[in-house]
């Protein structure tokens, strides 16, 4: 794991002897559980801390209620690739009333989400629905 944090200024209150840990100690601890592939209980484990603790404190800090919080939200990049224009339907067609509803093609439009290993096309269909 190789994340340690100091211990050397906590104080124990009055209250049964449980420790009041200052703020700076706190967000050590919280910068430590937001990293990437740190396992909260074992990091209170090493610390000697309860985990719904340290998950406290990292919500904490997260919403920033711990000082000024280091947590970014990331934006994913977004493509807009423009689609083939579709042919018009043909005048001969039968005229439809408000309530009849048209299946649109699935290359009339489409989302594609495209991850690192895979991509994901959901395959519920649009239902056009005429205009009076």
């Amino acid at each position: 794991m190789g994340t340690t944090v100091s211990t050397e200024n906590i104080r124990v209150s009055g209250r049964k002897g449980r420790p009041n840990y200052p703020v700076a100690y706190k967000c050590q601890v919280a910068i430590a559980a937001c990293e990437p592939d740190i396992s909260v209980a074992k990091l209170a484990q090493a610390h000697g801390l309860n985990p719904n603790m340290v998950f406290k404190w990292r919500r904490q800090y997260r919403a920033g209620q711990l000082g000024k919080s280091r947590v970014e939200t990331a934006l994913m990049p977004v493509t807009i690739t423009p689609e083939p224009a579709m042919p018009m339907a043909t005048p001969t067609a039968p005229a439809m009333s408000y309530t009849d509803t048209m299946p649109v093609p699935a290359s009339a439009s489409s989302i594609e989400i495209e991850l690192p290993s895979s991509t994901v096309r959901p395959k519920k269909q649009p239902v056009l629905t005429p205009r009076p």
